[in-house]
């Protein structure tokens, strides 16, 4: 797919959402945009999309020990990815915290894999928004309590593991199964990018920010935390410098069986 310009269309973009109701209908909405236009960000939005409806049910039915909190922990999670979102669309890129500029960019380009596309959000959203969300939103007065709903959000993402698989190869990637087959080097590539450890690594994040004792501090340390994502970013574009791996892993997408790719070669 060849690189798409940068469309300044905000008017697609809702926000600033409010509830958890505003965010699994904006990104429903924005994915399908995106996906009309060839959009490849649309594949990270169909990944949230399906955690943020999850997200959505497991506080109706009382999953968390203080829904309230966590609620508000989910809708702020949402909204950096709609800000970084905004300054790109607008062309204000010094704005867009690194990890999400290498995300986009390497959308536009279009030259890379569904599951680099994906994991480019993930890694964004995870290990450079999630810190900054929990302290938008406060880990105190009960660290523990507040640290005890964190990590039960762990639960509600291994619940939709199957489905957001199903979902990203039903829409993008046909073959994603058959990339545990044959992938190995980038499979080991993206198990760096486990969600459980990702998201301890991000709540250890927080509680740097909140145990910040100046403002010197707090500035090296949320620099500190945009910097791994940066570099887990570039990790994650690496395999794009082997085009023998890069086609055989987008023909694996693709559907095609691996044995077929063996006999090939």
């Amino acid at each position: 797919m060849p690189a798409l310009p940068i469309v300044h269309n905000r008017g697609m973009i809702t926000g600033p959402y409010r509830t958890l109701d505003e965010v699994v209908s904006g990104f429903s909405a924005l994915e399908e945009q995106f996906r009309q236009r060839g959009d490849r960000r649309a594949i990270f939005l169909s990944l949230y999309g399906v955690v943020s409806d999850e997200m959505r049910r497991q506080l109706e039915t009382g999953g968390f020990a203080d829904p309230e909190w966590v609620h508000r922990y989910a809708v702020a999670f949402a909204n950096l990815y709609r800000t970084a979102l905004v300054a790109y669309e607008d062309g204000r890129t010094e704005e867009v915290p690194k990890p999400w500029r290498v995300c986009f960019d390497a959308a536009r380009r279009g030259d890379g894999l569904v599951l680099q596309d994906m994991f480019l959000g993930v890694n964004a959203h995870v290990n450079n928004d999630l810190p900054l969300a929990l302290m938008a939103i406060s880990i105190e007065p009960d660290r523990q309590a507040r640290y005890r709903d964190h990590a039960a959000v762990n639960a509600v993402l291994g619940s939709v593991t199957q489905r957001a698989t199903d979902r990203i190869a039903a829409l993008y990637a046909p073959g994603l199964t058959g990339m545990d087959d044959c992938a190995g080097e980038l499979d080991e590539l993206l198990s760096l990018f486990s969600l459980n450890i990702a998201r301890e690594s991000a709540w250890e994040s927080a509680v740097a920010l909140a145990n910040a004792k100046t403002r010197v501090e707090y500035a090296l340390t949320s620099r500190l935390i945009s910097a791994r994502a940066s570099v887990l970013a570039r990790a994650l574009l690496s395999p794009s410098c082997n085009p023998r791996l890069m086609e055989t892993c987008r023909r694996l997408e693709a559907g095609v069986h691996w044995s077929r790719l063996l006999h090939a070669h």
